[in-house]
């Protein structure tokens, strides 16, 4: 027999093989995957990935690891009492029916100074926080600027609050 009829028999008999593999072993070739696709999965992978690192992030919060989330947390906690007695006293002018009242009173705190919560994210992370530990607060704590460019703590009624871009995606991630 030469060679070449034996290629050939060769080929032939691959042939019937190949030709006898069932449907599922033929949907095992890898089939070439779509740009598109690709391009898809990269996202809603790096997407998961975000949500993960926000999720960790957020927990540090919740279950501080360092003292210095811990003070922070203490810090809000006594803004927010202060917020609350200075509250107490002028609805107690009013109800004496005093002609004094206060005209505005600017809260300082540690986190004033810390530009990771007034110019940064971590204050997404601790007004949730916070929003968390009070469930029952009709306020949350924002951060304000005066004219002199020094940062104070205020509280603004739940209601009138609207989360920003990365608190929304925190909310949704979390609920």
């Amino acid at each position: 027999m030469s060679e070449t009829s034996k290629i050939l028999q060769s080929i032939a008999a691959f042939s019937k093989k190949f030709s006898k593999l069932d449907e599922d072993e033929k949907n095992n070739f890898e089939k070439p995957v779509s740009k598109n696709k690709f391009l898809q999965d990269e996202i809603n992978r790096q997407e998961a990935e975000r949500e993960e690192r926000l999720r960790r992030r957020f927990l540090d919060f919740l279950e501080p690891r360092t003292q210095d989330i811990e003070q922070d947390e203490e810090n809000l906690l006594q803004a927010y009492e202060l917020y609350c007695k200075i509250n107490e006293v002028c609805e107690l002018a009013a109800k004496e029916n005093s002609t004094a009242r206060l005209h505005s009173f600017k809260i300082t705190s540690p986190l004033c100074k810390h530009d990771d919560y007034t110019l940064g994210e971590n204050m997404a992370f601790l007004r949730l926080w916070f929003m968390q530990k009070k469930p029952d607060v009709t306020v949350v704590p924002v951060f304000l600027c005066d004219e002199n460019g020094q940062f104070f703590l205020d509280f603004t009624d739940r209601e009138l609050w609207s989360p920003d871009t990365l608190e929304k995606e925190l909310l949704r991630i979390l609920i």
